[in-house]
């Protein structure tokens, strides 16, 4: 299958690029500009026919020459340009046109991958980086999306022989509403995104949603009690105030949080004991930031 991505430098849509690829597909793609630094990372993974500018000249060239199957967009695309020359062409064509949620699905389903969905207002990143992390230090194999650049790996990773595949799944337009995961963490809650979601109560009704939607659940207690939900056996709930997690040696009360929900789910996941999973996590090397 050809898969073409607009805003291909982006950072969930480049990752899903890069797994598309590993997964036995052609890819190409589009951007706005060339200054992205994750474009040169696709082109150094051999994704190297992409178009730069905001029309269908180079769209129209790559169809004709290998004709696309599926037109995949961000969010982003569909807010700066609603009438983007890439639409108007894929649907005179009969080109299918979905944002990255539906061919992310189509991937873990087809794969037959259980989706670990890392989910909240901060520290989805650091979180979803921190449980890849794990899976890597206990030699698990594991697929994977992240939204930053990482020492240790790729931003998007496809292992054919994984079970799982850890995703950072963004509330924004929302996005984290189109999957159902086999394990969600929430990694807290605060009202963000009000052009999304106007007050907090609609923010919140969100996030029961998605939990909703999930087989099992590991949230913070404060946010269990935010979102009033009901106690039962699929949600597991940790205290901010557990003493363990002051006996991991990361920086900040927040990341040592994060990495004690990370340490969690592969525990719960794998039977690991969490001793030797903190003690992994006291190595874990961060990720790149937004400004760096």
């Amino acid at each position: 299958m050809h898969i073409f991505f607009s805003y291909i430098g982006g950072g969930a849509i480049s990752p899903l690029a890069s797994i598309a690829k590993q997964a036995g597909n052609e890819v190409s793609g589009s951007d706005k500009k060339d200054s992205s630094p994750y474009i040169a990372l696709l082109k150094q993974q051999g994704i190297d026919r992409i178009g730069i500018g905001v029309t269908d000249e180079f769209i129209r060239q790559v169809h004709k020459q290998w004709p696309i199957d599926w037109y995949v967009y961000s969010s982003a695309v569909e807010k700066e340009f609603p009438d983007h020359p890439e639409f108007v062409f894929c649907r005179k064509q009969g080109i299918k046109i979905t944002k990255r949620d539906e061919l992310l699905n189509e991937i873990i389903q087809s794969q037959k991958l259980r989706l670990i969905a890392v989910a909240g207002t901060h520290g989805k990143t650091t979180t979803t980086a921190m449980v890849v992390w794990l899976f890597k230090q206990i030699k698990e194999a594991v697929s994977y999306s992240v939204g930053a650049k990482i020492s240790f790996g790729g931003m998007g990773h496809f292992q054919p022989d994984s079970c799982y595949f850890v995703y950072e799944c963004d509330e924004f337009d929302r996005n984290f509403l189109a999957f159902h995961p086999y394990l969600s963490l929430i990694t807290g809650i605060a009202h963000d995104h009000h052009e999304i979601f106007p007050t907090a109560k609609d923010y919140n009704q969100a996030f029961i949603d998605f939990i909703g939607q999930s087989e099992r659940t590991i949230l913070w207690r404060r946010d269990f009690k935010r979102l009033r939900l009901a106690v039962n056996r699929s949600r597991s709930i940790l205290s901010e105030n557990d003493p363990a997690i002051e006996h991991l040696e990361l920086p900040g009360l927040y990341n040592r949080r994060d990495a004690w929900l990370a340490a969690q789910a592969v525990h719960q996941l794998t039977k690991k004991p969490l001793r030797e999973l903190a003690g992994h996590l006291n190595s874990f090397p961060g990720v790149s930031r937004r400004f760096e």
